[in-house]
């Protein structure tokens, strides 16, 4: 068998069969019979693969090598591609299919060309079919259109959009006027707002002059701004620096709680200064002090009331109102070094080179050994012993004080680490008293003066003014009380000195140094009067100014 020869011949616009018509020759003469005609459709000229299931016509007259015959390949083949028909030919119903070649091109025939346009349409066009962008304006004139469906586009050519018809979505927070509030976004109210729901709930803070909301924070240095309260919850000690001077008006305030145990310091900046009525350092006063001794230590109750010293005297010496007067205390009558005592003054420590450790329980009364040495000594308020060399401990043994070599460090673990320096007020330092954050610090330098600090040894006042041998020194849980013991030197003979700060001693400015300091469970509130100043206007705790 030859090639065969063939064209479509018509298309049905009601399916998708359609009649082709072809030449066979058979031994290279016109074909004549019934002949069994396969038909493939290929998207190449040869090779490849079909892209339809081949279509077997049994039976096909062919008449003087000419016959004719219908395809159908189902729908979904002819799309606009170009397609390829591949025949193969075998006498009715004997042997092998013999594949003709070439293949024949598949071309549209007239009436299929003419019905390319859309514009020879008849009937409805399934809405699966339209598709593309039309450039041309659309218009509906008839007021009963409606859409179902959904149009897509930037809409920048839709004009006299009504919003009121809007039933359904969401619109977006950049289309809202700049008057709607935002439930997310921060907000600046203008007008005058009332709210007249008695069941309005407000949660979280408001932040504004005269209304002063909270934050918490556990950083140890904060720069605060103007009606804002920070409550400071970190075990170290936190500073804060006051808002600059632009921008703040009278009235503004700044609040600060004192949550955290490492307490705290308000600082100023240049020229900026806190004025009012503040404990200080300043104003601290002894207490009739006896001198003639040689007095190498003393502690005091948490109230200041029972004192006891120990020295280069044989025993121990206590009194029982401030420091006024002083008896001996049964017991070892040796050289004493160092003493310590709880918070209530019952439990005592004393510790000498000589002897282990005694501790009285009955405020002096009797004593028992430790079994523990050691010529210094220190305990919690609790009454606890902690023995670590040339420490100083008011609080419960967290935050320590210590001074070795004339340098004054801070443990805020225990003693496990002494990793905070404080600058010392002098060289040769030799004794150190701390509240009991260590915020505030007492320090007794050697042939020297008496110190006070009420930052952590930022700043330091000299409490005396004539050199001594400072040796001993011991400081109240809130630092507003304090003592220090002087040795005897070259025949000049020691004493004992005890002090208070009054917190009504008078107002205190804070331009020399620039803070003003609490320690936990103490908060104020500063408002800003102009010029500068800051005042406190509520405050619980002693606030000291440096």
């Amino acid at each position: 068998m030859t090639a065969v020869f063939g064209a479509v011949a018509s298309v049905s616009a009601q399916g998708t069969a359609f009649t082709y018509q072809g030449q066979l020759n058979d031994a290279g003469s016109p074909a004549g019979g019934n002949y069994d005609l396969r038909f493939a459709i290929y998207n190449v000229a040869a090779n490849g693969n079909p892209v339809a299931l081949p279509l077997t016509n049994s039976a096909v007259a062919v008449t003087n090598g000419l016959f004719t015959t219908t395809l159908n390949f189902g729908p979904g083949i002819f799309t606009g591609s170009n397609y390829w028909l591949e025949i193969a030919a075998r006498t009715n119903g004997n042997g092998a299919f013999t594949t003709l070649t070439p293949r024949q091109p598949l071309t549209p025939v007239p009436y299929a060309i003419f019905a390319n346009g859309a514009s020879n349409l008849l009937g409805v066009l399934p809405p699966a079919l339209l598709s593309g962008t039309y450039p041309g304006p659309v218009t509906f004139n008839n007021n009963a259109n409606n859409f179902t469906g959904t149009f897509s586009g930037n809409g920048s050519n839709l004009t006299s959009l009504n919003a009121s018809q809007l039933i359904s979505g969401t619109v977006a927070d950049a289309r809202l006027t700049a008057n709607v509030a935002l439930l997310d976004a921060d907000q600046a109210f203008s007008g005058v707002n009332t709210f007249t729901n008695t069941d309005n709930s407000f949660r979280g803070s408001f932040f504004g002059n005269g209304l002063v909301g909270w934050i918490a924070t556990n950083g140890t240095i904060v720069q605060a701004v103007r009606d804002t309260g920070y409550m400071l919850t970190s075990r170290f000690f936190t500073t804060v620096t006051l808002p600059p001077a632009g921008g703040l008006t009278a009235g503004d305030i700044v609040r600060i709680s004192g949550a955290g145990g490492g307490g705290w310091q308000v600082k100023e900046n240049s020229s900026q200064m806190i004025f009012g009525n503040l404990a200080s350092y300043k104003s601290s006063y002894p207490f009739a002090p006896p001198s003639g001794g040689d007095y190498r230590d003393v502690a005091a109750s948490v109230d200041g009331t029972r004192v006891y010293v120990v020295g280069n005297f044989q025993g121990v010496y206590a009194s029982q109102n401030s420091g006024m007067n002083y008896s001996p205390l049964p017991g070892n009558v040796i050289f004493w070094q160092s003493v310590a005592c709880s918070a209530n003054g019952k439990i005592i420590f004393v510790a000498s080179s000589a002897v282990p450790i005694q501790q009285s329980t009955n405020g002096g009364a009797t004593w028992f050994s430790t079994g523990i040495s050691g010529n210094t000594v220190a305990c919690t308020a609790s009454g606890s012993l902690i023995n670590i060399a040339n420490i100083a401990c008011t609080g419960n043994g967290t935050n320590l004080a210590k001074v070795s070599g004339g340098v004054i460090t801070i443990s805020t673990n225990g003693g496990s680490t002494f990793n905070v320096t404080v600058t010392a007020p002098a060289a040769n330092v030799t004794c150190v008293g701390a509240s009991s954050d260590c915020t505030r610090l007492l320090a007794g330098v050697t042939n020297g003066l008496l110190y006070a600090s009420a930052n952590l040894g930022a700043t330091w006042t000299p409490i005396t003014t004539t050199n001594q041998a400072w040796s001993g020194a011991w400081m109240s849980a809130d630092g507003s009380k304090f003592a220090g013991t002087v040795s005897t030197v070259g025949g000049i003979p020691g004493g004992i000195y005890y002090y208070g700060v009054n917190p009504e001693a008078g107002t205190s400015s804070t331009t020399s140094t620039g803070s003003i300091v609490g320690s936990q469970g103490s908060a104020v509130e500063l408002q800003y009067i102009g010029n500068n100043q800051f005042m406190p206007v509520s405050s619980t705790g002693i606030i000291w100014a440096n």
